[in-house]
């Protein structure tokens, strides 16, 4: 067996890149890509620093021959920016490592290999706080596979927020604002309008992710914004789900099954515009799970599926395009998960290949030069809508070479 060789100290820093990292899956093959604090599911990927907790990543290949994946890890900035710091810096342990906790699919229709990565573990520990992104590529001729964003935290910081639907720019309509407040007593801090950065993100959707940058009040030890357009949302509506967990029926939200070899074809039912009413549901902003009942092993026994999404729509001349946005397209507006129209159903249409589970999906409309999805012109906007809001604040004092990641709180608005 061949191991990856151990951190020197003739290490060479890399140059630094722009690019902003986000998880996502970079080659075709790489299918339900999760990143997940491994006790709790529903939680955001962020992990407290020297804690027994730990981060998941889970993902398959389409197919039963192995790659010899590796693995490492980027330290970022709070804009997921890649920082100054070495690996000497942020981890003890080796610099590459391979994937080796795999399991081949046991009797499904479609092949796959299921791949865990679990962080810290034996051959690598984190040693600052902060945004790190973990790069998966192929060992023979280092091809990217796939990125996974997470989150590392030294709870030093109080944050207090609150969600109001009387906004600055409406009154009980299509907006929710936030207020944040930042207590800092017992963490020192020279000057927190320069030195902290707080970032507050919707439903773990990037494209809407704002930065605080003018503070409404500063007091003692006390930072807060409120009545600031920053903090003003749209409300969008409660996302759609479906539920496809057995073959031999119809679950949540799928008209019929059929099969065509070599896959299982799920039709969901047609969707509807929802601009005119909320429509109350208990989702999970955006999540999925993958779940069969079909088998006793969900990683290794879920079975994949085409999933045909419809939406009725009778004018294409939209200036932009509409994507199906979710966990189960890593939040991104690109070609995988964009919208055709089909003029003869006039409707727009969408397949993509999912295994079985629990999904939520929405419809955004992102205009043309826009890289903001939008609600309101499919799913509508209502200040009842349940959104989950995440906030972070980072640290960096005048000298400091990275953004320590000192609070975090999810919020969640409750008309």
């Amino acid at each position: 067996m061949k191991y990856p060789t151990f951190l020197v100290f003739c290490f060479v820093p890399v140059l630094l890149h722009a690019q902003s990292y986000q998880t996502e899956a970079l080659s075709p093959g790489i299918k339900s890509l999760q990143v997940r604090n491994a006790e709790d599911w529903y939680a955001p990927p962020v992990i407290e620093l020297n804690k027994e907790d730990r981060i998941e990543i889970n993902f398959d290949e389409l197919s039963h021959n192995y790659n010899d994946y590796y693995y490492s890890i980027i330290h970022c900035n709070a804009d997921w920016t890649q920082s100054m710091l070495s690996p000497f810096d942020y981890m003890t342990g080796f610099d590459e490592n391979p994937v080796d906790d795999y399991v081949t699919s046991f009797n499904t229709q479609v092949d796959y290999t299921h791949y865990r990565i679990t962080l810290p573990n034996d051959r690598v520990g984190l040693k600052v706080s902060g945004n790190y992104v973990v790069t998966v590529y192929r060992r023979d001729n280092k091809e990217v596979a796939l990125r996974a964003c997470f989150s590392v935290l030294e709870k030093s910081v109080t944050i207090g927020a609150g969600i109001k639907f009387n906004t600055d720019i409406d009154s009980y309509k299509k907006h929710q604002q936030l207020s944040v407040r930042i207590n800092y007593s017992a963490y020192p801090v020279q000057n927190a309008v320069t030195d902290l950065q707080v970032y507050v993100i919707q439903n773990n959707r990037p494209d809407n992710q704002v930065k605080l940058t003018r503070p409404y009040l500063i007091g003692i030890n006390e930072i807060t914004y409120e009545h600031n357009n920053e903090l003003i949302f749209e409300g969008g509506n409660e996302f759609r789900r479906f539920e496809c967990v057995n073959f031999r029926y119809n679950g949540l939200n799928v008209n019929r099954i059929d099969y065509f070899e070599p896959y299982t074809h799920v039709v969901l039912e047609r969707d509807a515009v929802r601009t005119r009413s909320y429509s109350y549901d208990r989702d999970q902003n955006g999540r999925y799970m993958i779940r069969t009942s079909q088998g006793t092993d969900n990683d290794s026994e879920g079975e994949y599926m085409i999933v045909h999404f419809t939406l009725p729509w009778d004018d294409p001349g939209i200036q932009g395009s509409i994507y199906l946005n979710g966990e189960l397209t890593d939040y991104q507006f690109n070609e995988a998960c964009k919208m055709t129209y089909s003029f003869e159903r006039k409707a727009f249409e969408k397949s993509l290949l999912l295994k079985q589970g629990s999904y939520n999906y929405r419809y955004l409309f992102v205009p043309t030069g826009s890289t903001r999805g939008q609600t309101g012109l499919v799913e509508g906007d209502f200040y009842e809508t349940e959104n989950e809001y995440r906030i972070m604040v980072y640290h960096r004092p005048v000298g400091g070479r990275y953004d320590k990641l000192v609070g975090m709180t999810v919020v969640q608005s409750r008309s």
